[in-house]
């Protein structure tokens, strides 16, 4: 069987699953007979002698090395919520669960099988940590009294050199031996090999091992860890067992068993912790997905104009007016639920204090301070942001030095544009540019006599006229700008929106803790003015002359303007539990085309449950998914198993739910639980009414098996491969989603 990636992706690997690898002859002590036959008229009564050799077929036994074990699900020492999960052991070895016969006649009868006992069911591991007893081969096997231990002839069927080497051996109560260890027909199906082709670049992800390139063998458990508490992992021999299979407790008391691999984890079980259940309780918030608070109740005019504001993102800030009375105001920050609406800038094209940038409200009265926070914002970034602060310093210091180099040097750079700079220094420029430079921007000093006396009678002008009239050239300001271009290309990196709104703090982006409450997924636009406004802030520091404030003017009109983003912000324990759930935002095209995956230019988990994401574009779906480029087996969420094709193109979902909804989950297939605790143990073929026949018999009738076609150990791991779950929202451009 092969079973892609996800269905519908580009597979980044295949996995081919068969039922199992069986040698032409297992592991043990052989002994081949030679005996002669001599026939004729003149042979004699004497026969020839018999020729005897003895070998041996060397496999692991008592004892299993660490290079065998590729990978353990869940991890050694995890915690979470596992209760759809079986857990597995994959090996290196391929051949190694069918290495040894556990019933000669039953060659394709497995010899290892994974255990699981919960906490207080091992007496000599009460806490399920994965403790094992050491002892000899020979104390193993010639153990008396109240303890059934394999039935393996020390002389018979041991080498002599392994006669008392050690291993490690756990005692299980007979009872729980019954009612845990795998029935016969059970064994076959929780063994199978897989094998992997077809590998791009690895990625480990939480859902599960890490697949690469290669021939593995793969043993999985038949029991679910459903209590809360610690489970211990037990790869188990089944050699000299095969008598006691069959679900009915032992004669001894205890059961002796060799543990080849033992690991432990702890199941917390939580029907509201697994990815489908998260991600569908975000989609049915009834405050909606845009980032606004919700007034809790209607009311007066004047609420509904407050509410009005809310819907646009709005929330209401303190505002001390500079007579030092305090009202109110409100701020937006950059991440609305809607387009933003364009507002009126100062004359230039960007605002030069943060007072430029208040919006007065006349119906209300009030103060929009949305734009001004974001100007006073960006001044104290590049105040206190190390890279910011290091940009801005460098751009002031190396563009006040070009000024003066061009003033102190000749014209000695053969390079054009530097030329013909030379040539307008040499026409007076200079001498305002070295008083430009050197004179404080609040002062309104005259410039130095120029070459070109002023007629008589008519006013010189300002050093700042001079400079912005010079400046207004077409000329001078190309040359400027092409003299600037190396010192202003790491401001202008610095200055990327993306950047800085990754610099930007939180509570300026969420301004209120309520508008992303615990358990939400809020999409939003991004204000480009609001960005604008901020960088305004940031090139509004370290200004000293009216030459800094003329190549400010200058650098502005050389950066891009802000480009139209849009992204998401989800608070969840899904974010925790999946730190790199696949994220999708994407634009569809027309009918019958591939939507357009846009890019996440960035992406961030802020703090343990937060994650922010912001997008290159506007997308008109956004896909969440489950990361799947881990494996392991178990079933659905809503105890269900989601059936997959059996047939080209296999692996592929054929839709359709096992049981179907309306009958019984996957429950059914428990065997009791001892004791009066949880069901666990799954019934895996040995019966009826156990998971194979039944699978089987909705794959007949959904055509996808053939009616005289078993459903063999390969085909039960393509359809117990957890599938990554997949939602699909979609966002309403005007934000109320």
């Amino acid at each position: 069987m092969t079973q892609p990636a996800a269905a519908g992706d580009t597979p980044r690997f295949s996995v081919h699953f068969h039922d199992n690898h069986v040698p032409a002859a297992p592991g043990g002590l052989y002994t081949i007979t030679l005996d002669h036959t001599v026939s004729g008229e003149k042979v004699g009564t004497d026969s020839l002698p018999t020729a005897r050799q003895n070998f041996e077929i060397r496999s692991p036994q008592f004892t299993l090395d660490d290079s065998f074990v590729h990978a353990l699900h869940p991890a050694p020492a995890a915690s979470g919520a596992f209760e759809y999960v079986l857990p597995h052991i994959t090996l290196n070895r391929l051949i190694l669960p069918w290495e040894r016969a556990l019933d000669p006649a039953a060659p394709d009868l497995p010899w290892l099988a994974l255990l699981l006992f919960a906490e207080g069911e091992l007496p000599d591991d009460p806490k399920a940590q994965g403790h094992v007893s050491t002892r000899t081969v020979r104390e193993l096997l010639t153990t008396t009294g109240d303890v059934l231990v394999p039935d393996i002839t020390l002389d018979a069927e041991v080498p002599p050199e392994l006669h008392d080497s050690s291993c490690s051996t756990i005692d299980v109560p007979a009872d729980v031996f019954a009612a845990a260890v795998p029935r016969r027909d059970d064994l076959t199906h929780l063994c199978h090999v897989r094998k992997v082709t077809d590998r791009q670049s690895p990625r480990v992800r939480r859902a599960g091992e890490e697949l690469e390139v290669g021939d593995y063998a793969v043993v999985v458990a038949n029991r679910f860890p459903r209590t809360a508490g610690r489970y211990a992992a037990h790869l188990v021999s089944l050699e000299g067992f095969a008598g006691h299979l069959d679900g009915t407790p032992p004669g001894p008391s205890v059961v002796r068993m060799v543990s080849l691999r033992a690991w432990s984890f702890e199941a917390a079980p939580d029907a509201n912790a697994h990815f489908a259940t998260l991600i569908r309780h975000m989609a049915d918030d009834p405050a909606g997905l845009g980032l606004r608070l919700r007034p809790r109740a209607p009311g007066t005019a004047a609420a509904s104009a407050a509410t009005e504001r809310l819907d646009l993102g709005y929330v209401p800030v303190d505002h001390a007016l500079p007579s030092g009375e305090h009202s109110f105001a409100w701020y937006r920050g950059p991440l609305t639920p809607g387009v933003a609406q364009s507002v009126p800038v100062p004359d230039g094209g960007h605002h030069r204090h943060a007072d430029e940038a208040l919006i007065y409200l006349t119906d209300t009265g009030v103060f929009d301070v949305s734009y001004a926070a974001a100007f006073t914002l960006g001044r104290a970034l590049a105040l206190s942001d190390a890279t910011l602060a290091a940009a801005v310093s460098a751009f002031r210091t190396r563009s006040r030095r070009l000024a003066h180099r061009a003033l102190t040097r000749g014209r000695t750079s053969p390079h054009p544009a530097r030329d013909r700079f030379h040539e307008l220094i040499e026409d007076g420029l200079g001498a305002r540019l070295h008083t430009a430079a050197t004179t404080p921007a609040a002062a309104d000093t005259t410039a130095a006599p120029a070459p070109r006396r002023a007629a008589a009678g008519v006013p010189r002008p300002t050093v700042a006229a001079t400079l912005h009239e010079r400046l207004r050239a077409a000329t001078t300001r190309d040359l400027l700008r092409t003299a600037l271009a190396t010192p202003l290309a790491p401001l202008a990196d610095a200055l990327d929106q993306v950047a800085l709104l990754a610099a930007t703090p939180l509570g300026h982006l969420v301004p209120d803790a309520r508008m992303l409450p615990p358990e939400s997924l809020r999409f939003f636009h991004v204000d480009a003015q609001w960005c604008a406004a901020l960088r305004d802030g940031v090139l509004s520091t370290g200004i000293g002359t009216s030459l800094d404030a003329a190549v400010n003017d200058l650098a502005r009109e050389t950066l891009d303007p802000p480009r139209p983003l849009s992204g998401l912000l989800m608070r969840s324990a899904l974010v925790k539990g999946w730190p790199d759930v696949v994220v999708e935002p994407q634009r569809t095209g027309a009918a019958g085309t591939d939507p357009q995956l846009l890019d996440i230019v960035h992406r961030a988990a802020i703090g343990p449950d937060l994650l922010l994401c912001l997008v290159d574009g506007v997308p008109d779906q956004v896909v969440f998914r489950e990361p799947h480029e881990g494996i392991h087996f178990g079933i659905d969420e809503g105890d269900r198993i989601g059936l997959r094709r059996l047939t080209d193109p296999i692996g592929d979902s054929l839709g359709q739910a096992f049981p179907p909804a309306g009958e019984p989950g996957m429950s059914r297939f428990l065997r009791p639980a001892t004791g009066g605790g949880t069901p666990e143990v799954l019934d895996v073929a040995t019966g009826t009414d156990a998971l194979v026949p039944a699978m089987a018999a909705a794959l007949r009738a959904a055509g996808r098996l053939d009616p005289d076609a078993p459903l063999g150990p390969g085909a039960l791991a393509v359809e117990l491969v957890n599938a990554p779950q997949r939602i699909v929202f979609t966002p309403d451009p005007a934000g109320q989603s």
